[in-house]
């Protein structure tokens, strides 16, 4: 019988148990080599974006202070001006200027440590860093894993035109803030990330779902399939499923018609 060349799943560099942690979160895979997230934050000024940033780093319901073994580094042009982003500053290694260098000076670091070392297993933030999205950050965020960041996050208030197609093809998870006054904006995310929830008008009403209140998020998993959530609370949406809503929302319809 003629044997056929067949393509076999790639196994994991070591033998490792991810730490938990919430299955509504990013997956980041702490524990095992190799993985790594990137979570893409667009939201507008005043929408608790840095809250967001500091709960999933300081709330032991989300990830914590402990979770990373090497610690989180944030990179924030607001830092020493956002009042609530001062425990961030307390806890962890903190920079208020970006630079090439100093991306350069993390990786160098990250790459002198051992891969037994659990130290190497960080997280990194950019935070408020439209303008300074250069090639350097494009290219971190391609080989991110392989300097042991295990989540790196990157949060902008505007998406189009600011952010590279690099990045925005290799985020793994993407929050959308609320409220989200820029009706464009909201619109070229909706052509972004539309197709994943059969099509943009879907996609605007699960938005729309996922944040009734102000400081609500819609958040993705760029899962598969693909899932939408309210928060990191409850799945609102399935890629390639209909609203739950859409057929009630039809008979309606139907029923008004042959009155």
């Amino acid at each position: 019988m003629e044997s056929y060349p067949k393509i076999l799943p790639i196994k994991e560099e070591n033998n490792g148990t991810p730490k938990y942690h919430h299955p509504n979160l990013p997956e980041v895979g702490v524990g095992v080599k190799g993985s790594g997230k990137c979570l893409l934050m667009i939201s507008p000024r005043q929408t608790g974006k840095s809250t967001i940033i500091s709960n999933l780093f300081l709330n032991d319901n989300l990830f914590g202070q402990d979770f990373f073994p090497g610690g989180v580094i944030v990179i924030s042009p607001t830092i020493n001006m956002d009042s609530s982003s001062r425990f961030l500053k307390k806890r962890f290694e903190c920079y208020d200027q970006y630079s090439p260098t100093l991306i350069s000076d993390i990786l160098r670091r990250q790459e002198e440590k051992s891969d037994d070392d659990p130290t190497k297993e960080i997280a990194m933030v950019l935070d408020d860093v439209v303008g300074i999205l250069d090639k350097h950050v494009a290219n971190l965020v391609t080989r991110s894993r392989h300097y042991g960041i295990k989540l790196l996050v990157i949060s902008v208030q505007k998406f189009r035109g600011a952010l590279d197609p690099i990045i925005r093809a290799n985020a793994t998870d993407v929050i959308v803030g609320s409220p989200f006054p820029n009706s464009k904006e909201l619109t070229a995310i909706s052509e972004e990330y539309g197709d994943l929830f059969n099509g943009q008008k879907e996609w605007m009403k699960l938005y729309k779902k996922c944040t009734p209140k102000k400081y609500d998020f819609c958040y993705m998993k760029m899962s598969n399939p693909p899932l939408m959530y309210k928060n990191f609370e409850k799945v609102m949406g399935v890629g390639g499923i209909k609203n739950e809503n859409e057929d009630e929302e039809k008979e309606k319809k139907e029923d008004e018609n042959n009155l």
